[in-house]
């Protein structure tokens, strides 16, 4: 009895801490509240009290505005997307009321709640919480379950079964509201079992069927359960026959639904609606639930479940019948000539559908998409969601089991063939989105869900197949190259989207929960890191891009941000995304491919030891820079940033604690880093160098990825001892050394006459005014060679800097 306590409460911690991770980077991706925070303060002592407990010296601190409080997070790893890992607990501080308090699953959910709720409802609180702790629930069932199921095969059915944790995107992972505990162990994909399906004869007269020629329905069907078998007739009364009706499978669940409904209790008294109760093979639920597989059977059905899942009832609409429909009949006529190429990328087809209505009304109920099974359970095949699922610490890891697999297999150090898998995906993947999409028009939602690789005797990626041909959508633009299919098959106007809007999707289901998950999953391993993986994604795109350009690879290129879903908004909200998916709004997240043009040198130098020093012999003086070194540097910028002549222009004459925090939220972070420039080992001058396209001077130009700005303030006011001249030069020097960098920026303010002097001195020309919330300031912009005019001497300076470029 202890044991089972001992192990029911790890699997609780296990939920708790997947949940504590869904939920913070929900917020991190959605609102972007949360910046890295480097070390213990030593003036904020109430932060200070909260984070010496943790044992960490790298936290996310997450400003929770309508709680009026922060929240810090340890992180345990750090993604270069927003995927991080968190220790617990986490500890909030509370200013205002002078508290710091750990901070439990329950109060997460309740901050959560109020931060991204515009009216504050407790019974909105209560319907969220509610929902989480039965996400929670589940989760702590799920994981345990699959602690014992490493796995053997590859099989598509073991890829669509062990997925304890489900994709990373969404609060509710594993909702299942409507579910009992024992059905959830009978009919949930974790648990493995079969199960009958209930079958009903229905009246002829109430079903309508859509199926591509050559296929029927009703005799994929009676394969199952033959409507001439002894079984159906023994459900007719005398008069009835059997060609009166049709057979139609319904998900046993449904059934009892619809059997206890009273809505329908008419139908069933009438005989129009038979039920003939569970027979037949079994079936077995795939990742969606709802979706049912039998490895014997050629098609796998998609049935309707009022069972509140992820962010909606699922049942099939009408509308999901049409597209499904619409979009088999588009993929028929467009697939001879898309395979010419590309024989190594599938779309499974959803083409047969079937709906029952009665007296003008759908009967949702019934509500059925057939759809192509591909896969016999020889094959070996993974689901994406399940490399990207994210797995609890300390517990088998499914990505880390897949890869080290993957590397034995293949014989090569680890990081080669990793890369090398990686690769080989994202060819397989990109070439041909980018074809359907700029050719044809079209982008099917290639989410972790949707997307299942086929592997080879290596496991390395053979076939691409997507799936759910709702998703199959097409541009609007791309609208007139089918006309005269559409008024043959007007379903298929069911299937156009805006073009910006359809841009959005692409970039939520394939930037964000495709590749970035994906890379970030396989950075957790430690087998491969995620900069090498960004770079061959960086190299795919860059050559599709060069032959054979689309706004797809343009916007995954050259946008300064991706778009992303707020699931986390939604569930919040109670927007059902399945029934209104325009309701469902888009965050920002910086574009992941732009961190092939970081400089770690700049942003994330090593160290606080002097790694540059140059001689001018005009002046003779020594020129050397370090990082800063916060723990020993803080009391002098302090004391620099209330001299008279900082104030004005700099506006950092901040208490000492708010500019302590300053730093401890700069130094970690991709956007700046701070550094003293020492003049014959004085400190005489402060350089803060950022990434343009991470920082807010990006808001008001066409800011590109190779962009580099600077700050730089004199200390001294005694004109022997600033050095202008040299410490710009240096800074100058420095910067342009950086192979990433393509120019610098400015914007100094337009008070700051002798700052743009400076700046004109050494090659900045200003482009235009802008008007910043801080400031009115100069845009000004330098590149090399307008440098090297300035100071031809200096193109072949040698900088004695140890520069840790990324590989």
């Amino acid at each position: 009895m202890e044991k089972t306590l001992v192990q029911k409460t790890r699997w609780k911690e296990k939920a708790e801490e997947v949940t504590f991770r869904i939920l913070l980077n929900g917020m991190l991706r959605e609102l972007g509240n949360g910046k890295f925070y480097q070390g213990i303060p030593t003036y904020d002592l109430l932060t200070a009290q909260a984070l010496q407990n943790t044992g960490y010296l790298l936290h996310m601190r997450f400003e929770l505005k309508k709680n009026n409080l922060f929240l810090f997070a340890p992180v345990t790893y750090r993604s270069e997307s927003p995927f991080h890992e968190y220790g617990l607990p986490v500890w909030a501080v509370d200013h205002q009321n002078q508290e710091v308090f750990e901070v439990n699953i329950d109060q997460l959910i309740s901050l959560v709640y109020k931060e991204f709720s515009d009216t504050f409802t407790e019974s909105g609180l209560q319907r969220f919480k509610e929902r989480m702790q039965s996400n929670l629930r589940n989760l702590e069932k799920t994981l345990a379950c699959s602690a014992d199921q490493n796995p053997l095969s590859y099989s598509f059915l073991e890829s669509e079964q062990i997925l304890p944790v489900g994709h990373n995107l969404h609060p509710f992972t594993k909702s299942r509201m409507g579910f009992s505990e024992e059905q959830q162990l009978s009919y949930c994909p974790e648990f493995g079992k079969g199960f009958q399906l209930d079958y009903f004869l229905v009246d002829k007269k109430l079903v309508t069927e859509r199926s591509l020629p050559g296929i029927s329905a009703q005799e994929l069907i009676e394969k199952l359960i033959p409507l001439s078998g002894e079984l159906s007739k023994d459900c007719l009364k005398e008069g009835e026959n059997t060609n009166d009706y049709y057979i139609l499978p319904v998900h046993p669940w449904e059934a009892q639904y619809l059997l206890t409904s009273k809505e329908y209790s008419d139908l069933f008294e009438s005989r129009k609606m038979i039920h003939m109760g569970a027979m037949g093979a079994e079936f077995y639920a795939t990742s969606s639930i709802r979706t049912v597989y039998n490895p014997d059977f050629s098609w796998m059905f998609k049935f309707s479940l009022h069972v509140l899942m992820t962010g909606s009832v699922r049942t099939n609409s009408l509308k999901d019948l049409k597209r499904g429909y619409a979009s088999a009949v588009w993929w028929e006529d467009v697939r001879p000539s898309f395979e010419e190429n590309y024989k190594d990328f599938k779309l499974l087809l959803e083409p047969s559908t079937i709906s029952v209505d009665f007296d003008g009304k759908n009967i949702d109920s019934f509500n059925t998409l057939i759809r192509e099974n591909p896969f016999s359970p020889d094959d070996k095949v993974v689901l994406l969601a399940r490399l990207c699922q994210d797995e609890p610490s300390g517990a088998f890891n499914f990505t880390t089991h897949f890869f080290e697999n993957v590397i034995q297999n293949m014989g090569l150090e680890g990081p080669e063939t990793v890369m090398l898998w990686f690769e080989k995906y994202v060819k397989l993947l990109l070439a041909p989105l980018n074809k359907l999409f700029n050719t044809f028009g079209m982008a099917p939602e290639v989410h972790q869900q949707n997307l299942l690789i086929e592997l080879d005797e290596s496991l390395l990626p053979k076939t691409i197949w997507v799936r759910d041909g709702q998703g199959y959508l097409l541009r609007e633009s791309s609208k007139n190259q089918y006309e005269n299919l559409i008024k043959e098959y007007p379903e298929i106007e069911e299937l156009f989207i805006r073009d910006e809007r359809l841009l959005d999707i692409m970039s939520h289901h394939l930037l964000v929960s495709n590749l970035a998950a994906l890379i970030t999953s396989i950075g957790k391993t430690g087998l491969a890191d995620e900069r090498s993986l960004i770079d061959i994604l960086y190299h795919e795109f860059e050559y599709l891009h060069e032959h054979k350009p689309s706004a797809l690879t343009d916007y995954a290129l050259n946008q300064r941000y991706w778009s992303v879903k707020s699931n986390l908004q939604s569930a919040v909200l109670d927007v059902d995304g399945g029934v209104n998916a325009a309701a469902v709004s888009y965050a920002k997240i910086p574009n992941l491919l732009h961190m092939y043009f970081f400089s770690d040198q700049l942003i994330q130098p090593k160290g606080t030891e002097v790694f540059f020093k140059r001689y001018f012999p005009k002046d003779d003086v020594t020129i050397s820079m370090r990082p800063i070194d916060l723990e020993n540097d803080l009391e002098m910028l302090h004391e620099w940033f209330n001299r008279e002549h900082a104030v004005k222009i700099w506006q950092m004459n901040w208490p000492i604690d708010e500019l302590e925090t300053y730093y401890r939220l700069m130094l970690p972070s991709s956007e700046a880093h701070s550094y003293i420039v020492l003049s014959n080992d004085a400190p005489s001058c402060n350089i803060e160098i950022y990434w343009a396209s991470r920082d807010m001077v990006g808001d008001y130009y066409e800011v590109l990825p190779t962009d580099y700005g600077t700050h730089q303030f004199i200390a001294p006011v005694d004109p022997k001892k600033k050095y202008v001249s040299p410490s710009t030069q240096s800074m100058v020097d420095y910067v342009f050394a950086q192979p990433e960098v393509g120019k610098m920026v400015g914007e100094g303010s337009v008070d700051s006459l002798a700052s743009m002097m400076n700046k004109a001195h050494v090659g900045f020309k200003i482009e235009k005014v802008i008007e910043m919330p801080h400031k009115k300031a100069n845009l000004n912009f330098c590149y090399r060679e307008w440098y090297w005019e300035k100071f031809p001497q200096n193109k072949n300076v040698e900088i004695t800097t140890n520069i840790t470029k990324h590989e």
